[in-house]
């Protein structure tokens, strides 16, 4: 199933009253003015790329016509279009991976947990296609290695968990980390250019990066079943879950 909007994430809180202090409302003014400004230039490159034909890229004056801002004004807050592109991709990923943690830390299967990932960020894919436009743009494994980011503690913690329990079988976090994504990534790639919701095709490309990761045949299937079952269950608690019918 295709879609024709982006979900994004939810903005950036508003900033704190400060003193009401005359230099302190100016500040305070021109910083939410500044953030209107951001957001506004953030929203204007998403919708672009909604507008651009198939197989091309907004350039900044195509940004700055849907923002109805000059380039000035663009340069002033970003350098160029794919900056802001990560930004969003980065935030995609981790609105991705908040949902992936509420649905399934309460899973009591660590294997099914470890599949758990690739289901819903395959699933995401397929229910809002366009955004795979922008997360491809970030690089994933070295995004996810930073020890700072809460949506990287939860892969490495749901894969160590699995391996813990006996389930997965690896050495290198880094390579099992890398496996996972770049499977992910080249799926999400196949299904913007194949717009069915290929429920067969998730299941069975988890499997495998579960046999990958050192999971007996069997017991990846039952895994992915395990895995599948759940979120099937509670996936209409997530904004961008569609009924669908699957092949």
């Amino acid at each position: 199933m295709t879609s024709n909007k982006v979900s994004m994430p939810e903005s950036l809180p508003e900033a704190q009253p400060e003193a009401d202090s005359p230099g302190g409302f100016r500040t305070r003014v021109a910083r939410e003015k500044r953030e209107r400004m951001r957001q506004r230039l953030v929203q204007a490159t998403v919708d672009a790329y909604l507008q651009a034909a198939p197989g091309t890229s907004p350039v900044i004056d195509d940004v700055v016509r849907v923002a109805g801002v000059s380039r000035g004004s663009f340069y002033k807050y970003f350098n160029s279009v794919d900056e802001i592109v990560v930004d969003v991709g980065q935030r995609l990923i981790d609105e991705t991976l908040t949902s992936f943690d509420r649905i399934f830390k309460g899973l009591n299967d660590a294997g099914a947990r470890a599949a758990a990932g690739p289901l819903l960020s395959l699933c995401h894919s397929a229910m809002d296609p366009r955004n795979v436009v922008f997360v491809s743009r970030v690089n994933l494994a070295q995004y996810l290695a930073r020890d700072d980011l809460h949506g990287g503690s939860i892969v490495r913690r749901y894969l160590a968990d699995a391996r813990t329990s006996g389930a997965l079988h690896f050495d290198s976090m880094a390579a099992a980390i890398d496996l996972t994504v770049g499977a992910s990534r080249q799926a999400a790639m196949r299904i913007l250019d194949d717009p069915r919701f290929d429920a067969a095709y998730i299941r069975e490309l988890t499997g495998m990066v579960l046999m990958g990761l050192g999971m007996p045949p069997r017991s990846a299937q039952r895994a992915v079943k395990t895995a599948w079952d759940h979120f099937m269950l509670h996936a209409p608690e997530l904004p961008w879950w569609r009924p669908v019918s699957a092949v």
